[in-house]
């Protein structure tokens, strides 16, 4: 039940706008259980994003485009399945299809660790493993971010988006450097196994939830999801922010995303020779900038959202640029520089996911969110374009060309796609903008009441 002492502690300046409490979101109960959830996930995520990259250079002599294809290969089920996925999401519980996801993802770590423990591991078992593992997170994502809406009112939902990223920034701290040294000290196989027992974790904070169901589409069947799937497709053309936001995560995914896929393991192993500790400590660092990325974008809740992420993905290429061209530098400057160029990276990286989320469900309909989502997916996917063509560049190239290249088409597609979408560019989301009159106490109700009580602030 809620609390009945609890109220919206949102403040008014003088002129009538509303400054809301940078964790407003975490003051009800369910959104919580879906940040633990998250958290969970997130650090078995990160730390398996340090290992898993080592464990392929190890078991390949540091082969760059074998790299390439394992990371092409964890991104391909969203390319079958994503859009799928967002119609599952929204035609069925998001719930029970979370749960799935975690107990799926739970699954494949114990499996992953007992194969490495075994002695049975080789690298073909480890492409299965990440296109299986791909598939749990295909419906992972679209069900999370679904329920968002359904637990947050309207003007939170960029607050509860940039507290989502935070666990994501705060694991990448804690995971990454972690993993590493974990690594350094009881081996990778001792590092699949703790990635195992943290996912196990996950499973039990999303059991925990109590949430409404969605508003779901009239008609069920086959025929009704796959036409369900062409309307979600025509809403998203048809909207200028949808169809914008769609356009910078093909560049973001396909150019900026490989520097933490790819290049990143790169540079630790070949370029700075810093090994298994430096890759863990060089994504730590990146966190460390997303986190405070995060926590601003959850306290200002910026609404130009339509400019911002064109901006956002130049910048990312800017600093991608920056980055790789430190590492030229001789002596303590070429290993300093480019760590602290890792801040800026990891700010912009989490202001980008959290405010492309944001829009895309403030525009959707209840109904239609997990397809919307889903969308994106298709962009993620090209994600294992930029990962094995990253792979197989660096390896012709180098690594450091290579990522330079990459930055420059950011740069270029960022700045293209702020001139030819004037609809996205104008596009203004809910934030610190909404007026005190718009905003009203949060009504205590009970638990009983199935079409509110996801929106119950406190427990």
């Amino acid at each position: 039940m809620a609390d009945d002492s609890q109220e919206q502690s949102s403040e008014a300046d003088p002129n009538g706008a509303v400054r809301f409490a940078m964790f407003e979101s975490l003051r009800f109960r369910d959104f919580r259980l879906i940040w633990l959830g998250q958290t969970s996930h997130a650090l078995a995520l990160w730390a398996q994003m340090i290992a898993l990259p080592l464990l392929v250079l190890e078991m390949t002599d540091n082969s760059a485009a074998q790299l390439g294809g394992v990371m092409a290969a964890r991104t391909l089920p969203t390319l079958f399945l994503g859009v799928w996925a967002g119609v599952v999401v929204d035609w069925f519980d998001r719930r029970s299809i979370l749960i799935a996801t975690k107990w799926g993802s739970f699954l494949l770590a114990v499996l992953f660790a007992v194969l490495l423990i075994g002695g049975w591991m080789e690298l073909w078992m480890v492409y299965a493993w990440v296109v299986a593992r791909g598939s749990t997170q295909a419906f992972d994502q679209p069900a999370r971010f679904s329920m968002v809406p359904t637990i947050l009112p309207g003007h939170l939902i960029t607050n509860g988006m940039a507290l989502l990223s935070s666990t994501q920034n705060v694991m990448r701290i804690v995971g990454a450097a972690g993993a590493g040294l974990f690594a350094e000290f009881f081996g990778l196989t001792g590092t699949f196994i703790l990635i195992a027992v943290i996912y196990s974790s996950g499973v039990i904070a999303i059991h925990m939830l109590h949430i409404a169901d969605h508003a779901r589409p009239a008609k069920s069947g086959l025929r009704a999801m796959t036409s369900g799937l062409a309307e979600g497709a025509s809403f998203a053309i048809r909207r200028p922010e949808i169809r914008g936001v769609l356009l910078i995560s093909l560049v973001y995914f396909a150019f900026g995303m490989s520097y933490m896929q790819v290049f990143a393991p790169l540079f630790a192993v070949e370029v700075l020779d810093i090994g298994r500790g430096g890759l863990g400590m060089m994504l730590s660092i990146t966190g460390l900038g997303a986190l405070g990325a995060a926590l601003y974008v959850a306290k200002a809740q910026p609404t130009r959202l339509g400019l911002i992420l064109p901006l956002d993905v130049a910048g990312f290429g800017v600093a991608l640029i920056l980055f790789t061209a430190s590492t030229y530098v001789p002596g303590t400057l070429g290993l300093a520089v480019p760590m602290a160029l890792m801040l800026v990276i990891g700010a912009l990286q989490t202001t980008f996911m959290s405010l492309s989320r944001s829009l895309m469900v403030q525009v959707a309909p209840d109904e239609m969110r997990g397809r919307i989502l889903s969308f994106v997916s298709l962009d993620r996917s090209m994600m294992a374009f930029g990962g094995a063509a990253g792979g197989f560049l660096a390896g012709a190239y180098g690594v450091q060309i290579t990522q330079i290249g990459f930055g420059v088409v950011c740069i270029v597609g960022g700045l293209v796609v702020l001139a030819v979408t004037p609809g996205f560019r104008a596009y203004k989301g809910e934030g610190t903008t909404k007026r005190r009159s718009q905003v009203k106490p949060v009504t205590p109700v009970s638990v009983t009441e199935p079409a509110s009580a996801s929106r119950s602030a406190g427990d």
